[in-house]
């Protein structure tokens, strides 16, 4: 059993933890901050996650073979139509919009995705802005002891089985 993924996982999150709390990173305060009072300390750490995560990546592609088939959009989905090929389904992704992979049946229409996206993205905008924070701070606020993120966090965790079990198929049933 290979322990490098777990350990670096847990590695990366106390890191990310630490500076994350140090730092009150919150992305949906930061963008709430801009927009309300033009205040630019939050959002540069938006900015700095979006950086990082782009050279971590360009990094990590040099170092394993398996993230080589990630972006999804520079092979025109092949990846993905070579796995539903293989799962015995007839769908064939878009071209011009391919979409990685349903996580609830194995529908390859980018209209169901894009609606799917705006409608849980809202979601989860509206009741970030309601608690007072995204989710990585209602993290870092659970883990200070906060009884509110915690409930954030349980009442988000029932929120994407709900979406997952409940939306999600009423939205795509109504757009087939």
């Amino acid at each position: 059993m290979d322990l490098l993924p777990p350990i670096a996982s847990i590695f990366l999150g106390l890191i990310m933890g630490y500076l994350g709390q140090r730092a009150r990173m919150c992305f949906i305060g930061g963008m709430r901050d801009y927009y309300l009072v033009k205040d630019t300390y939050l959002i540069k750490g938006l900015f700095a996650f979006l950086v990082c995560a782009l050279a971590g990546f360009i990094l990590f592609q040099f170092v394993s073979p398996a993230i080589k088939t990630f972006p999804w959009f520079l092979d025109g989905g092949a990846v993905f139509a070579k796995k539903w090929a293989a799962m015995g389904v007839a769908a064939v992704p878009s071209s011009i919009l391919p979409v990685p992979g349903d996580p609830i049946t194995w529908s390859p229409k980018a209209g169901a995705h894009i609606i799917l996206a705006i409608v849980g993205g809202f979601g989860l905008g509206f009741f970030s802005c309601m608690a007072g924070g995204c989710p990585f701070r209602q993290h870092i606020m659970a883990a200070e002891g906060s009884k509110s993120a915690i409930v954030y966090l349980v009442g988000f965790a029932l929120g994407a089985i709900i979406f997952h079990r409940f939306v999600a198929p009423f939205i795509k049933a109504i757009l087939a």
